[in-house]
């Protein structure tokens, strides 16, 4: 069954500004730095409707080969991105953020819906642990997650790209 997170993080940022470090794989990588290599991932702003195309290590632990992001919407209007992705052990991983203003900054929320098969238990625990991490280290003055079974399967296609 696949696994649902929702991550939510509070920024002392204006939502603008956030959505576009949101949509920049270089801010991405940069904040990931710590427990993930994003091999052949170019550091730039994201292009709704372009796949790309990385190599991904995990604590040094862990590789996924041809992990590909496709790209299905990045509206700066209304602050939305929305990617499928997916790879050699993860069959499907939908990622929806929603960047919205909150008093004097912004609320960041990522949806994530992950079927990793077998795995997904797992990979979806390390996600939350990633999601958690990324926020901390962009500046989050508050987050929090859920994790639990999504209402209906994720999809079984593959990204292609």
């Amino acid at each position: 069954m696949p696994a649902r997170l929702l991550v939510t993080a509070k920024y002392n940022e204006d939502p603008d500004a956030l959505f576009k470090r949101a949509s920049s794989f270089a801010d991405m990588i940069q904040a990931t730095r710590r427990i993930a290599r994003y091999d052949h991932l170019p550091h730039v702003t994201m292009e709704q409707g372009k796949t790309y195309s990385t190599n991904i290590t995990v604590l040094k632990l862990f590789s996924t080969e041809g992990y590909k992001i496709r790209i299905d919407r990045l509206c700066f209007k209304d602050r939305v991105m929305i990617s499928h992705e997916g790879g050699k052990n993860i069959r499907s991983w939908r990622h929806k953020v929603d960047i919205e203003p909150a008093n004097s900054g912004s609320v960041w929320t990522d949806v994530i819906e992950v079927d990793a098969g077998l795995l997904t238990p797992i990979v979806s625990r390390f996600a939350k642990f990633m999601y958690l991490h990324r926020h901390k280290h962009r500046g989050a003055l508050s987050t929090q997650a859920e994790l639990g079974a999504t209402q209906e399967p994720a999809g079984k296609t593959r990204v292609e790209g």
